[in-house]
């Protein structure tokens, strides 16, 4: 199974069943929605209506009595896990606005829910506490392969407050691709905002 963290795409709340995987294999690509500790609180199963029954090929519910029902919000990231190397696909519109996600204090999944790379630096942490506040970056297995922290200027000496790079020389120089999922870990409270789209 290969694990990847992706972004919700969308300006507004999508259901399961606009999120596709191309390659998906019965019973053995899911979804999982994970709380603020890393644990999986919902997971939904890609099911063929061939194998199924159901009405359609789409995202079984948690009691597999038909096909899920759920909205995600905007900005939130979930863990997908396929059986092979896919393509995930978020069909609606594509948000031109800002996101506002509120987190709580410890970890959060979100991401860069538009179709570009935006710079690291573009998103903004409101609430957000020097040195105690990061953007991780991991890997298909789970494991942190970068860690970006949040510095303001009056703390840091640098030219700007935010996400320092890992050696500290500086603000990182970093994009985020898009549909990417990161862990947001946050010592209280805060506001992420991540850049809409000029389209």
């Amino acid at each position: 199974m290969i694990p990847t963290f992706a972004a919700v795409d969308g300006s507004a709340r999508v259901n399961i069943q606009n999120i596709k995987i191309s390659n998906a294999t019965d019973w053995n690509d899911s979804i999982q929605v994970l709380d603020e500790g890393g644990s999986t609180v919902a997971t939904y199963i890609y099911v063929s209506k061939a194998q199924s029954g159901f009405e359609a090929d789409g995202w079984a519910a948690e009691d597999f009595s038909g096909l899920a029902n759920v909205t995600f919000e905007p900005g939130l990231s979930l863990l997908i896990d396929t059986a092979d190397a896919a393509v995930i696909t978020f069909s609606g519109q594509v948000s031109t606005a800002d996101t506002v996600v509120e987190t709580v204090a410890g970890f959060n999944f979100i991401g860069n829910n538009s179709p570009v790379a935006i710079d690291i630096q573009d998103i903004v942490i409101t609430g957000g506490t020097d040195w105690n506040d990061s953007i991780q970056i991991l890997d298909e297995g789970g494991s942190t392969v970068a860690t970006y922290i949040y510095v303001s200027k009056a703390q840091s000496g640098f030219a700007a407050d935010g996400w320092a790079a890992e050696d500290f020389s500086g603000l990182a120089d970093v994009d985020l691709e898009p549909g990417l999922g990161v862990l947001v870990d946050t010592a209280d409270v805060a506001t992420i905002t991540i850049p809409g789209v000029d389209l």
